[in-house]
């Protein structure tokens, strides 16, 4: 690795590691966490975040480093129309919402933010998605096949499939699961990918034993998800944790407020999505982030953190 590679590398991941510790870290756990061999060099990088090998610089580039003369803070730049997106539905949604408006005084504001949202998102644009969607789910009701026109993963090429659709989801985009009946097995197709789809009279074939297990194991997994997504989780968080954190997922405020060795917590909840995702992210938080409950989540954590003290202590 050539020398402005690296400290472009060292710099990245000191900003990656006070990221992940709001509270901040002292110079000596910074320093045994970061890997660097004196606190010299490490005072040294953490004076050049803002300059992080790019080229020009703006005041999005910028990062605050903090100091108090026991713990090392970060602040990164907040770009809002990074950290609060929203996606072409919600956009569709809203612009519904806008749409009913009666009262005359909201009216003229209603009107010019539609303009605003048309002139990004034309509506004509989804209409096509939304008419797929539909025909998607009539033919997993009618058990009919589906002549699908889809793009293929590198977008650079078209491809014409005949399936049977089981399942149709949606997770981060909408995707539809289905046998192909030329390949004998099961495809998944982004919602998006698909450029064409008309029902056929083509008869439906029996699935093979193998196809037949496939599939209910991914039911059960796609079920499994939908019932850990009612599940709430409630967080002590500090307030700066409380604000990254909130970032990265769904925080709703509890009325509860506590102190642990004489920090403030309060008290959160969130719908738990993904637990070994969420799991993860709470404990790279350290001690800003505490488990409230559910109990199966907080001995999942003292687990981890037994196996982690097992193994240093080895």
């Amino acid at each position: 690795m050539n020398p402005s590679t690296l400290r472009a590398a060292n710099k990245l991941n000191l900003i990656r590691i006070l990221s992940a510790h709001p509270d901040g870290l002292s110079l000596e756990e910074l320093q045994k966490i970061s890997g660097h061999k004196s606190l010299g060099s490490l005072k040294n990088e953490l004076g050049e975040l803002c300059m992080i090998e790019m080229y020009p610089y703006s005041p999005l580039d910028y990062v605050e480093v903090e100091y108090d003369g026991e713990k090392v803070k970060i602040r990164l730049p907040v770009p809002i129309d990074k950290h609060i997106p929203m996606n072409p539905e919600e956009w569709l949604q809203l612009r519904k919402l806008l749409s009913q408006t009666t009262h005359e005084d909201e009216k003229k504001y209603s009107e010019s933010i539609l303009k605003k949202i048309d002139s990004i998102i034309p509506t004509g644009n989804f209409e096509p998605n939304l008419a797929t969607q539909a025909l998607i789910k009539k033919a997993i009701e009618t058990k009919s096949v589906l002549v699908i026109g889809y793009w293929k993963r590198d977008k650079r090429e078209k491809e014409s499939r005949s399936v049977q659709p089981w399942i149709y989801w949606e997770a981060s985009d909408d995707y539809l699961l289905a046998f192909d009946l030329e390949k004998k097995e099961f495809r998944s197709f982004r919602l998006d990918c698909i450029l064409s789809a008309e029902l056929s009279n083509q008869a439906t074939t029996e699935l093979p034993e193998s196809a037949k297990d496939w599939l209910d194991r991914f039911s059960q997994l796609i079920s499994q998800k939908q019932v850990s997504s009612t599940t709430l989780v409630q967080l002590w968080l500090t307030e700066s944790a409380s604000y990254h954190l909130g970032q990265r997922i769904e925080l709703k405020p509890i009325s509860g407020s506590k102190s642990f060795h004489g920090i403030p917590y309060r008290l959160f909840s969130s719908p738990l999505v993904d637990e070994q995702w969420f799991v993860h992210t709470i404990l790279s938080y350290g001690k800003s982030a505490i488990i409230h409950s559910p109990e199966s989540l907080q001995q999942r954590v003292i687990q981890i953190l037994g196996d982690i003290v097992s193994t240093n202590s080895q």
